[in-house]
């Protein structure tokens, strides 16, 4: 059972994760829009940052959902 003082904590931080998702996906459509060349390595740098922010949400989310013994 998850009590709802447990739950706001990891709701706020998710939701500061979020956030930060959105404003590098609203960085990959400006680079999009001013590169028409390819853009590989400049895609690779700004996704690292979202990968490590959506894998630590997936931390967060399975340990709640798995608290330890």
């Amino acid at each position: 059972m998850i009590h709802l003082d447990e739950l706001l904590p990891v709701l706020e931080r998710i939701s500061t994760q979020q956030r930060a998702i959105s404003e590098r996906l609203q960085k990959l459509i400006i680079t999009f829009r001013q590169k028409p060349e390819p853009v590989e390595l400049t895609l690779r740098i700004l996704l690292k940052p979202l990968r490590e922010g959506i894998d630590n949400i997936a931390e967060i989310i399975q340990s709640t959902s798995n608290p330890p013994s």
